[in-house]
């Protein structure tokens, strides 16, 4: 399974439990009578089918569809298939060509993200190569395979390649040669000579990317269909956020996003017709927009949305969960031995651990809090360490608190505190916003919090009125209002400080916000109910005055999603994982994992490097451009491989510790590879500690065009940096270390005799 043909279509017919394991080939057939199953249709079209085929995989997909009732129904095209279809397939996904004349030789891209892709390549040529591939070059008749890594290629698809060469139980007598781009050259004799033999040298042209890598997504657009006087109309509604309010049940709709792919939602009182020719009109509209045309396209219908698909829209209704129950106190380790509450409730222990704050701003710098009283201010921004948890269990997490009113230079130097706190310490990084506080961070406090407005002083004003939210020690909190009438809400409660101390509570007010205000008031503070103040009262707050009543904002249940963590053009293009388990964590890559009310960051250990910040901006990336108008404050987490705090084990189900205790790298393939068999070849020429590796590679003669005619990201000033490690050899004969120890004068020379100059 997982093989197809790219001159073929293909239809695929996969039925799971609702809230089940996606099916895959091999999977353990299992009675689903009398479970809630989602059945879905993909049909497959390969890159080189003629519209003949595809076309018949249509239909034959359209009467599968009348036949099983499906609630999803996909047009795949290769290469853009959808994160569904992927899952099902855990291995690898092969596309190879029917009509290639067999030669000795063929060529194969190696990519994916969640699972291997091997695509065959029309020829073998160096047109198909980039500096950001991974590439299978198979000489059937030698036995021999050439792993080649381009030079700026992914660590994901190295370690994809590396899986797929290992599996290939029939290549256990041949070879694999490691060819790194740019040092094809510094091959043993023998290898060198082969691989020319396929690859000819002289016509060797890498590009530096290859076009149209990413299709990023358009801001989405609703639009509604309908059939007037025998013609079919789309008539655009809505930009986003859409609500799923904006739904009704009589009509389809297309839940459209550009190049990302276009959504039909059907809804119940539909007829079958409309609902038949969802994808065919949903078709019909991509190519009307001009888009490419290997747009997916699906369509669903309605109170059978695939989660994919609901992450779109805003305003679904919440599932029927049972409320979490926890003790009123518990033992440090308490979260630790169950990760699924901890996950829940976002609490990595009882806040008892040590803690040190600190005040950050870009001109004071890093200012301890000595008497840590719980209060912030909404004009300042502050850095936590807490430690807890002992021994081998012990852990760090360092918070980045910023004030809903602080400057925007004071939040980057609060950051920059924090993540390299976070460096030295090994910790946890949350980046947390006034209004979305972890609620470990409230925990911290025993539910004492409080956010006074203005700068930060190191006392509070002798008199200020604040709103009561929350109900446990972990939800909440106190945040200051203007001390005057108007300010209250007959739905809160609210705290008065002053000489003479009163909780006021609104006519309309919860049980639970009163019992918490006991906690954030001074002992000596009486209650008063709504409608029984006292003059004194009144005019503590400047007279009496009309206030209203605002609901408490409640936070969207949201599934959980699994990306890899990518950004493009400040947008974020990373590909989703569906039916992710543990092991779709793979350590040569950055994932996101969106769990609603945190974003979490987890940082690969082979992954490409990347800083803490970076990670944060690709989470603030992805805040601000998802579909669905996300809280732009929601926190953010970035923990790193090995070091997961309970609250993310808990979010995967049966987290194994050992799981990758003993991963195999790409650099272990490569070393295993010479120790299995003394016949494979490695390159072992060493890398320059120059940067050289590092600048995009031209041809020399590209290189030696005028300025305005090289390619953009060419550093003018030093054009031999953007030579291949071969052709510096042979234009400078010496290594690119070597040069750049020159003399300027003497470089300049030889650069002028190169043309490079």
């Amino acid at each position: 399974m997982g093989f197809f043909l790219s001159e073929s279509a293909y239809i695929v017919y996969a039925v799971s439990a609702k809230d089940g394991t996606l099916p895959y080939p091999g999977m353990p057939i299992k009675d689903l009578k009398d479970t809630p199953v989602v059945r879905a249709i993909h049909f497959w079209i390969g890159g080189n089918c003629d519209s003949t085929v595809s076309g018949a995989a249509a239909l034959r997909a359209a009467e599968l569809d009348s036949q099983t009732s499906a609630m999803i129904l996909t047009r795949e095209a290769q290469g853009r298939e959808s994160p569904r279809f992927l899952a099902y397939f855990r291995q690898r996904l092969a596309v190879e060509s029917l009509h290639h004349e067999r030669s000795g030789c063929s060529l194969h891209r190696v990519s994916g993200v969640a699972v291997p892709i091997l695509t065959e390549l029309a020829t073998v040529h160096w047109d198909h190569f980039s500096c950001r591939d991974v590439i299978l070059v198979d000489i059937h008749v030698k036995g021999v395979v050439f792993l080649w890594l381009g030079s700026l290629s992914d660590p994901l698809h190295k370690r994809h390649a590396a899986s797929l060469l290992e599996s290939r139980k029939e290549n256990n007598n041949g070879r694999v040669v490691v060819v790194e781009d740019g040092y094809e050259q510094t091959l043993p004799v023998d290898d060198r000579e082969l691989f020319s033999s396929v690859l000819d040298s002289s016509a060797r042209v890498v590009a530096p990317d290859r076009q149209h890598r990413v299709n990023p997504p358009s801001p989405i657009k609703l639009y509604k269909c309908s059939e007037q006087s025998g013609k079919y109309k789309v008539a655009e509604l809505k930009s986003g956020p859409i609500l799923r309010g904006d739904l009704t049940s009589g009509s389809v709709y297309l839940v459209d996003r550009g190049e990302a792919g276009v959504w039909a939602w059907v809804g119940r009182d539909v007829n079958a017709r409309e609902r038949l020719e969802a994808v065919r009109n949903a078709r019909g509209f991509v190519k009307k927009k001009d888009y490419s045309d290997g747009v997916p396209v699906a369509r669903t219908t309605e109170g059978h949305e695939p989660a994919e698909m609901k992450a779109l829209l805003r305003g679904w209704e919440p599932s029927k969960t049972r409320p979490l129950t926890l003790p009123t106190s518990f033992e440090p380790d308490y979260m630790n031995e169950r990760p699924k509450m901890a996950a829940e409730c976002q609490l990595v222990d009882d806040g008892s651990g040590e803690r040190t704050l600190w005040r950050v701003e870009l001109k004071e710098g890093m200012v301890q809090v000595e008497d840590d009283r719980g209060i912030y201010y909404a004009e300042a921004c502050y850095v936590m360490l807490y430690k807890y948890g002992q021994g081998r269990r012990s852990r760090s997490i360092v918070y980045c608190w910023e004030g809903v009113h602080s400057v925007k230079i004071d939040r980057d130097a609060a950051l920059t505190v924090a993540c390299r706190l976070s460096e030295e310490t090994n910790a946890q990084l949350v980046k947390a916003s006034q209004g979305r506080e972890p609620p470990h961070l409230l925990q911290i406090y025993d539910g004492k919090l409080k956010i006074l407005a203005g700068r930060h002083h190191d006392s509070p004003p002798k008199k200020y009125l604040v709103r009561v939210f929350g109900s446990t020690p972990y939800t909440s909190k106190a945040v200051e209002r203007p001390c005057r009438a108007s300010s209250l809400d007959s739905s809160a409660v609210f705290i008065l400080f002053s000489h003479a101390p009163v909780v006021w509570c609104g006519g309309k007010s919860t049980g639970d916000a009163r019992q918490t205000s006991r906690r954030l008031a001074p002992r000596n503070a009486p209650l008063v109910v709504e409608g029984k103040e006292g003059d004194d009262f009144w005019t503590e707050l400047g007279g009496k005055g009309v206030y209203s009543t605002e609901l408490e904002e409640i936070g969207e249940e949201l599934d959980k999603h699994l990306f890899q963590c990518r950004t493009e053009n400040g947008l974020f293009v990373g590909e989703q994982i569906l039916g992710f388990r543990q092991n779709s964590l793979i350590p040569e890559a950055v994932w996101l994992l969106d769990a609603g009310s945190v974003i979490w960051i987890w940082v690969g250990k082979f992954s490409s490097p990347r800083t803490l910040q970076e990670c944060v901006e690709d989470a603030t990336i992805y805040l601000y451009t998802h579909p669905a108008g996300r809280n732009r404050n929601t926190a953010i987490s970035v923990i790193k491989q090995g070091l997961e705090p309970a609250t993310f084990i808990g979010l995967f189900d049966n987290w194994n510790h050992n799981l990758l205790r003993d991963y195999k790298s790409f650099d272990i393939f490569c070393s295993q590879l010479e120790d299995k068999d003394q016949s494979t070849r490695m390159q072992t020429i060493s890398k320059a500690t120059t940067d050289f590796d590092n600048y995009i590679k031209y041809p020399p003669a590209v290189l030696k065009n005028e300025p305005e005619n090289l390619p953009s990201g060419v550093d003018v000033r030093r054009k031999e940096m953007h030579l291949t490690y071969d052709n510096f050899i042979t234009i400078f004969k010496m290594e690119p270390a070597e040069f750049e120890k020159l003399p300027t004068w003497k470089k300049q020379r030889l650069k002028q005799a190169a043309g490079l100059f």
